[in-house]
């Protein structure tokens, strides 16, 4: 089957990017001689995760849901060829130099890319009849996945004229990761869980989508907000942030509240339903932690405390996303979740989270951080890359 190819790309470039991880880590804390710059690398591994894994990934998915056939097609085929081959040249450029002209070049055909994903999505959905809910969430991700592409476009204006230390440079950095992470990627994951019930011949009703849907739209647009409370503004900017990660919590709660009950009519497996109920609590604490960076306070916090931010995207990416996509990848067929790879992964990604939070906590209370404490991270990013690369060794010999 082709998108199982296409899928085990994806978990390539996945492994990748820890890879690329684990060198920014070791960098920090032994310089390597190659590492010229490290905000280069550094724009190498986040570029990379977002569109070589986690929307590489995703569009696979969403595309297996709605258009199957097109996703066998020699169309196709090229379309992705061609869209891994620019995260590759991305990989490559950005070690290199930064956001300059072949960076900047190869991002911007990959966001062109994106605008013929959204034309299939939007041309397709609106035909899908077996699966109409999960429609719908895949068609609002995918708003949210073109309103984030207008943050690259302003980014090339904002360095020439306001400069890489301006304020708008990092507002708009910001506004692309929060679009593309809270909504494209988040509301996708949201679609693709009501995808498993739908599946099953589970409806759900219009006024409970419709609800959901709504107050999710409300709450991730206006979640903006949140990531500029770092620049001190009104105190009016802090009530919109608390207001949309109620708004958006609700948005989940009402999805949650009628789905819960039947999910004991899902076909899962013990393991899977553990990875399940993981991915749900997981999503919680990201909501939790919006709602904790609503407060000035914390929001300082946040943006002073580099560890803060640090673990918090990295939950997201590889606690909620991941891990999700690990799930949907297995229960759809495009791979299968070895049990020993698996763990070496995620308690792995767990323990190296929550080290970097504690090592946070230290510089937040001004303590005094231990020299091995970065010693151990480093080990801690190795273990993660090691259960990344195991994930898709397996992956590739299920062919």
């Amino acid at each position: 089957m082709k998108i199982r190819k296409y899928f085990i790309s994806a978990l390539w470039f996945w492994a990748t990017v820890a890879f690329y991880g684990f060198l920014l880590r070791w960098h920090t804390y032994k310089p390597l001689g190659f590492i010229k710059n490290y905000s280069y690398w550094l724009h190498a591994h986040s570029h990379a995760a977002f569109l070589g894994w986690l929307h590489a990934a995703f569009s696979l998915l969403a595309g297996y849901v709605l258009f199957p056939r097109l996703l066998h097609t020699r169309k196709f085929a090229v379309y992705y060829v061609v869209m891994q081959m620019l995260v590759a040249a991305m990989l490559v450029s950005f070690p290199l130099e930064g956001y300059k002209a072949f960076s900047i070049t190869f991002l911007s055909l990959f966001l062109l890319g994106t605008y013929v994903y959204a034309y299939w999505v939007f041309k397709h959905a609106g035909r899908q009849t077996d699966f109409p809910v999960t429609a719908r969430y895949v068609k609002t991700a995918v708003v949210f996945m073109l309103l984030s592409g207008l943050s690259p476009w302003m980014l090339g204006p904002i360095m020439v004229f306001l400069g890489k230390q301006s304020i708008w440079y990092n507002l708009d950095v910001y506004f692309y990761l929060h679009f593309q992470y809270n909504g494209w990627f988040f509301l996708a994951l949201t679609g693709l869980v009501v995808y498993l019930f739908e599946r099953e011949g589970i409806a759900v009703p219009y006024e409970v989508w419709k609800k959901s849907l709504l107050w999710l739209f409300t709450g991730i647009f206006w979640g903006y907000v949140t990531n500029t409370l770092w620049t001190d503004p009104p105190m009016y900017f802090n009530v919109i942030a608390l207001l949309s990660v109620l708004a958006e919590a609700y948005g989940l709660w009402v999805l949650f509240r009628y789905l819960k009950p039947r999910v004991s009519r899902l076909s899962l497996s013990l393991p899977q339903k553990k990875i399940l109920k993981w991915v749900v609590f997981a999503v919680a604490v990201k909501v939790l932690l919006q709602f904790v960076a609503s407060c000035p306070y914390f929001a300082r916090v946040a943006y002073t405390v580099r560890d803060m931010i640090i673990g918090y995207l990295h939950w997201v990416m590889l606690a909620v996303f991941s891990t999700g996509i690990l799930l949907l990848a297995d229960l759809t067929g495009l791979m299968r979740i070895r049990k020993f790879s698996f763990a070496v992964y995620f308690y792995g990604m767990l323990a190296m989270i929550l080290w970097i939070w504690l090592r946070g906590t230290f510089i937040w209370q001004g303590w005094a951080v231990p020299a091995w404490f970065h010693q151990v991270l480093v080990w801690l990013t190795l273990w993660t890359f090691t259960g990344v690369l195991l994930i898709a060794i397996d992956a590739t010999r299920q062919r």
